[in-house]
C-alpha cells in the first residue's frame, strides 16, 4: 500500500493542537505511532524511541 492511501484516511482527522506548540504534523505523529505499535511498542516511551 502506498503512503498516499494512508494520508487520505488521516485527512479526516482535525488537528486540535495549538499551532505555536506543534513541532510535527499530525500525520507524522499518527503514522509513526501506528508503525511503532505494529512492531511491538507497548506505550508512549516505546513509540517515542521508535520514531526518534
Amino acid at each position: 500500500m502506498h503512503i498516499d492511501h494512508f494520508k487520505e484516511h488521516f485527512q479526516t482527522i482535525t488537528d486540535q493542537r495549538q499551532g505555536a506548540k506543534v513541532t510535527y504534523c499530525l500525520f507524522e505523529v499518527l503514522f509513526g505511532s501506528l508503525c511503532a505499535v505494529i512492531v511491538g511498542a507497548k506505550g508512549w516511551f516505546d513509540i517515542r524511541e521508535y520514531i526518534l
